[in-house]
C-alpha cells in the first residue's frame, strides 16, 4: 500500500525475514532443485519379475507399472494404478513405493521404467495371438 506525504510517496514492505524463515525458505529450495535420482533397479526389476507371470499381485504390479507412465495395461485390465498397492505384499509395497518415490523426483532417465513397459508389451501382446 502507498500513501502520500509532504516528500512524496511512502512505500510500505514487508520486514525483513528472520532467520529461521530464510532457513525453511533455503531448505525448501534445496529440496526443490535437487539432483537427479538414479533409478532404483532393484525394485524395477522386482516388479517386472512380478508383473510378468498371471497372477493377482502379477496384475496389481503390471497396472501399477503402466499407470506410472500414463499408458494402458497390455492385458486390457483397466485398474486403479495406485490404488493396486493395496493387492501387493510387503516386499512388492516397498519396491513400488520406492520406484514412486524415484519417478515422481527429477530421473536421470525415464529409460529403466520404459525398457520393462517395452518388455512387458512384447509379452503380453504375444500371448493374443
Amino acid at each position: 500500500m502507498t500513501q502520500e506525504s509532504e516528500r512524496g510517496f511512502i512505500v510500505e514492505t514487508e520486514p525483513e525475514p528472520t532467520s529461521e524463515e530464510k532457513t525453511a525458505v533455503l531448505a525448501q529450495l534445496r529440496k526443490a532443485i535437487r539432483p537427479p535420482s538414479p533409478p532404483p533397479t532393484e525394485a524395477l526389476n522386482l516388479l517386472f519379475e512380478a508383473a510378468r507371470h498371471d497372477t493377482d499381485g502379477s496384475q496389481a504390479a503390471r497396472n501399477f507399472l503402466f499407470w506410472l507412465a500414463g499408458l494402458p495395461d497390455p492385458t486390457g485390465f483397466d485398474g486403479e494404478g495406485g490404488l493396486e498397492l493395496r493387492r501387493l505384499d510387503g516386499e512388492h509395497k516397498a519396491a513400488a513405493l520406492e520406484v514412486l518415490g524415484w519417478w515422481a523426483g527429477p530421473t536421470q532417465s525415464d529409460q529403466p521404467l520404459h525398457e520393462i513397459l517395452r518388455k512387458l508389451t512384447g509379452r503380453f501382446s504375444r500371448d493374443e495371438t
